[in-house]
């Protein structure tokens, strides 16, 4: 419970999230509250915590002042009690709080230390019940070092595990999904998307779509990378799958923001960073802006990967890595299920990246004659010349009753106009947008006022989806599992 979580706090700690089964409240964020009177209201056994301004909060270090705070949770009935290693240690006898009731804690909210083991050992080390370990991820190195201490340190049954530990942070986000697994069965949520307590955190909706189907570690890792995957829905959409064919696997979202790093995840099975600490990757799909790099990193490669030079998936075999490119199914699978043949139809596709080649190479080998259009008209004649299509210059005009696909990422801000204009639309057979959102882009508004047939990103994220499971598990992925995750 935070601030942003609700105008008036007593109200929602009356009514906590469906699905927690403790509430944390922040006294560090909460200042003024009546600690009594919010342990009173909810419902739920009560964890208390000042986090102090040294880790990433808005608490007081002086320990007087803490003693008297969480001493007053104590004193109202608070079920856990978090306690920082750094500051608190002599509360736990100062407090007279057994054991069970503490969460003795750790945050570092800018980095992640060498010896982040050595702090873990140090800190298993008391009687607390459960020990927390936090640092920030700044990239994928960091992120399996947190990974790794659950493989040094929580071994045993699930229950009995003490060792909480994930990263804050965009690259340390994998690592909330699979702390739950490999640690104890707990997981840190933020009361609603609109606030989280801490950067990184997940609802309760979004983490149970993603690893409900799991009691325990994955018997297989896939992960979404790209530069900014957080939102990206391929982990809830490969989980419906999952859980539908009964397979333990996941897939996380890994944000890559230096590409040398890619080396440590584009590999043999075997032989990655995830490997090393004790998990099993067997693919990634990849995103934007690495799909060439994907390709370039692969042995083996998939007639489609070579002319479009764009992978979106890589199975991680034991001695080669595989690449695809199911973009091109999105596009045509799209198409084909609202009864729209590509074969001798021209097909306009915005675009020059790693999404665009691999769009086009789909139609072209669908039977279209494909177009490219980009901004810039070099790019798009380079592309073309390199893949083997035609291209046409910004201000053409689309033909009437072409097929128009934005392969860009315009409209992914609410409001923020597509590629075509209003004439192309109303011209034209149909649209595929492959930008996906929480809301619905302006281009496929515009073509549904004209009556133009559509499909938006999530109908194109769903049939490649559906190759990409195919090409990861090797069994016949349950299409309409997987399209109920996608529905608004």
């Amino acid at each position: 419970m935070t601030p942003e979580a609700a105008a008036d706090p007593m109200a929602a700690l009356a009514s906590p999230p469906a699905g927690a089964s403790i509430v944390e409240l922040r006294l560090d964020l909460l200042s003024g509250i009546d600690v009594a009177a919010a342990v009173g209201a909810c419902p739920l056994p009560v964890l208390a915590t000042l986090r102090s301004a040294a880790e990433g909060g808005e608490g007081s270090d002086d320990p007087a002042a803490r003693a008297e705070i969480l001493g007053a949770a104590r004193n109202a009935g608070a079920a856990l009690i978090d306690l920082e290693f750094t500051r608190d240690v002599a509360l736990v006898q100062g407090l007279g709080l057994p054991p069970e009731q503490v969460i003795l804690s750790w945050h570092d909210p800018k980095e992640t230390p060498e010896d982040l083991g050595v702090i873990a050992e140090r800190m298993l080390g008391s009687p607390a019940r459960w020990v927390k370990l936090v640092p920030t991820a700044r990239g994928v190195a960091d992120l399996a070092a947190v990974l790794g201490l659950h493989q040094r340190f929580n071994d045993g049954p699930r229950m009995r595990r003490r060792l909480l530990t994930f990263a804050m942070g965009a690259p340390g986000l994998a690592s909330r999904y699979l702390a739950p697994l490999l640690g104890p069965p707990i997981g840190y949520a933020a009361w609603s998307e609109a606030a989280p307590a801490a950067p990184g955190q997940l609802t309760i909706t979004c983490t149970e779509a993603v690893i409900s189907h799991l009691d325990g570690a994955p018997q297989r890792l896939f992960g979404v990378v790209g530069a900014d995957v957080g939102s990206s829905l391929s982990p809830a959409l490969h989980a419906a799958a999952y859980r539908e064919l009964g397979l333990p696997f996941l897939m996380v979202p890994i944000n890559v923001s230096d590409p040398e790093e890619l080396g440590e995840l584009f590999a043999p099975r075997g032989s990655t960073c995830f490997d090393r600490v004790g998990l099993e990757p067997w693919g990634w799909a990849v995103t934007t802006p690495y799909k060439a790099r994907a390709a370039a990193a692969a042995d083996r490669h998939a007639p489609r990967v070579l002319r479009a030079a764009a992978a979106n998936t890589l199975v991680l075999g034991p001695e080669f890595v595989t690449a695809e490119n199911t973009d091109a199914d999105g596009i045509v699978g799209s198409l084909v299920s609202l009864g729209i043949d590509p074969r001798g139809r021209v097909a306009v596709v915005q675009g020059t990246g790693g999404a665009a080649r691999g769009a086009a190479v789909g139609l072209h080998l669908s039977g279209a004659d494909v177009v490219l259009r980009s901004r810039s008209d070099e790019r798009a004649q380079s592309t073309a010349e390199e893949i083997g299509l035609d291209w046409c210059a910004a201000g053409n005009a689309a033909p009437e009753d072409a097929l128009l696909v934005n392969a860009t990422p315009l409209g992914s801000e609410a409001g923020e106009p597509g590629p075509f204009s209003d004439a192309e639309i109303a011209a034209a057979a149909a649209v595929v947008d492959m930008v996906y959102a929480d809301h619905e882009t302006e281009l496929i508004q515009m073509a549904r006022r004209h009556d133009v047939t559509v499909a938006d990103g999530r109908e194109v994220l769903l049939h490649q989806g559906v190759a990409q499971v195919a090409a990861f598990t090797q069994r016949v992925p349950p299409k309409d599992a997987m399209r109920a995750v996608l529905k608004r």
